[in-house]
């Protein structure tokens, strides 16, 4: 009888399973491995499972979507090879850019992102990036860059250096791409470009110069990308260089906006030089865990089977237990086939993980429609407009409404009579009261810009922490079990976030918000604020919020009728 325990040989025919599955690629596998396979019952059923994880991703699959599903895929198998390694900064820099793809969305933790909840410095240059607003194209070769290494480049400096005065002067078309790269990823070489473009910035900022009637202040980073960072672009196939050409000449005269190009070569070198943080999490499958979690409490991965060791580098994690580099750069390449996939299987990632994931995570993850906190997060970063009203406990005149429009770049609230209108493109602030004709406008300063844009693009105040990394470890979220009060509200389930605090250094306050949840679309309609101070024993309601969702149009017609 064949015996199933796994053993030395199981564990070499891992790296052949996906090959074992196609029959094309089974001339790949060495024939003692072939004969192993077959007679070993362990393997076959880790074949049958692994068979039945890839089979998932094909069914009912719209051709439009392959792609995107391909890409998907890979993305997990990425996260996955970490599996059960301990994972730094350098593990999780590469996939940094991915995490902000709202197709490439996993919907799971995985040992990528239970890093980011807790590696404060790997939070903050996801949140970097996040600003950026770079385009999917642009996110991806940002990948490429941060998983490049210096030493990987066929180009010498000297060569590379003699192309620096062109690419200054925006001049891409007769460089070749390979000396583009070379430029990215050579500290030197990216060095001497950003001199060499500050020596320009500094002769422009003592010019005397004509007005200039261009919309500077409409200038992202998204449009000077790749001028800044020319990984990965092909000029020599650029169809579109002649339509780009009345900004090229903008920016190549322009103080402002190459001041802004310096500064986007500072934000994307600086994530690419940062050293590693303390922080080393490891993160395993464990089905126990899932176990005790719906006995007892829920946490941050409530439901899901894992269990995440976080450790700090002076408890001496050993270098050759840190996840070996695995080939990002060819992972995240722009077209994705399913040829390429293949060998990166093998290569890269252990079949065993793909199984465990699969047979433990997406099979016995929480049920589809349980709301966590990484869904309302995301949901609240993909809201366009939204109205908040915030009430005193038991009354009924509201405390404060708020609009805010992200398509509109703007910021309204209205206490009592009060309207005041933050408009960032307008670059100015009005205030009026409603029974009122006159309008009080002033400029806005730069602190104020930047403190209205952070409302904009933050959480609205409809979460009590800027992102799942900033939630404290004592922090527990869970669904109620008052099904009356479910039952109450239609179509919502409703959750609470509880945690302590210490408040005056002395005192601890149990805080807790409640969150009525539209499960569909995983975004709050109702908030409820409770505080338990340390002499009481019960929850009190503080405020709740009741929020509304809005298309632009209606967001216009908001600001038209307080007649801005």
């Amino acid at each position: 009888m064949v015996a199933t325990n796994f053993n030395s040989l199981c564990k070499e025919a891992e790296l052949y399973y996906y090959d074992f599955l196609c029959k094309e690629g089974q001339k790949l596998v060495p024939q003692f491995v072939l004969d192993h396979i077959k007679e070993c019952k362990h393997c076959q059923e880790q074949l049958s499972g692994l068979s039945c994880v890839l089979s998932i991703a094909e069914t009912h699959t719209e051709p439009e979507q392959e792609q995107v599903n391909s890409a998907t895929t890979i993305m997990l198998k990425l996260h996955l090879a970490c599996l059960g390694k301990p994972v730094t900064c350098e593990t999780v820099k590469p996939l940094l850019p991915s995490l902000l793809d709202p197709a490439l969305e996993l919907g799971i933790p995985t040992p990528i992102t239970v890093h980011m909840d807790n590696c404060h410095k790997c939070s903050e240059d996801l949140e970097t990036i996040r600003r950026l607003n770079l385009n999917r194209k642009q996110l991806r070769r940002l990948s490429q860059l941060f998983a490049d290494k210096p030493e990987e480049s066929n180009i010498s400096c000297t060569e590379a250096q003699n192309a620096v005065p062109s690419v200054v002067s925006i001049v891409l078309g007769k460089t070749d791409s390979e000396i583009l790269k070379h430029l990215c990823i050579c500290p030197d070489c990216r060095r001497m470009l950003y001199q060499r473009r500050e020596m320009i910035l500094r002769g422009l900022l003592k010019t005397n110069l004509a007005e200039n009637k261009f919309p500077c202040e409409k200038v992202s980073a998204r449009d000077f990308f790749d001028y800044v960072i020319p990984y990965g672009i092909d000029t020599a196939n650029d169809r579109h260089v002649e339509f780009r050409e009345s900004l090229t000449s903008h920016l190549r005269i322009c103080p402002t906006c190459l001041a802004k190009m310096q500064e986007l070569h500072n934000t994307v070198y600086r994530i690419c030089e940062r050293t590693e943080s303390e922080v080393v999490t490891v993160y395993h499958v464990d089905e126990s865990v899932k176990a005790q979690a719906t006995s007892g409490t829920e946490g941050l991965y409530a439901g899901f089977p894992i269990r995440v060791d976080v450790k700090q580098r002076e408890e001496e994690v050993k270098a050759e237990q840190l996840v070996p580099t695995i080939n990002f750069a060819a992972a995240l390449k722009q077209k994705v086939s399913v040829k390429k996939l293949k060998p990166l299987l093998k290569t890269a990632i252990a079949a065993a993980a793909v199984i465990s994931i699969a047979a433990v995570l997406l099979f016995n993850a929480p049920t589809a429609k349980a709301v966590t906190l990484a869904k309302i997060y995301g949901a609240i970063e993909r809201i366009r407009n939204v109205h908040i009203t915030r009430f005193a406990p038991y009354k009924t005149e509201p405390i404060q409404e708020k609009w805010v429009s992200r398509t509109l770049n703007i910021y309204m609230t209205k206490t009592g009579k009060q309207c005041v209108l933050w408009d960032i493109d307008a670059g100015v602030t009005k205030m009026k009261y409603l029974d009122a004709t006159k309008t009080e406008i002033t400029k806005l300063t730069a602190e104020n810009i930047t403190d209205i844009d952070k409302k904009i693009t933050g959480s609205f105040g409809l979460m009590p922490f800027s992102g799942i990394s900033k939630i404290p470890k004592n922090a527990d979220w869970s669904r109620t079990t008052n099904k009356d009060l479910e039952a109450a509200v239609k179509d919502v389930e409703i959750y609470d976030l509880t945690w302590t605090e210490v408040a005056y250094g002395v005192s601890t306050v149990s805080k807790k918000w409640r969150f009525f949840v539209n499960a569909q679309k995983d975004i709050p309609q109702r908030i409820e604020i409770y505080q338990m101070l340390p002499a009481e024993t019960e929850y009190t309601l503080v405020e709740f919020m009741v929020v509304e969702y809005l298309n632009d149009g209606e967001m216009q017609a908001v600001v038209k009728e307080v007649s801005f």
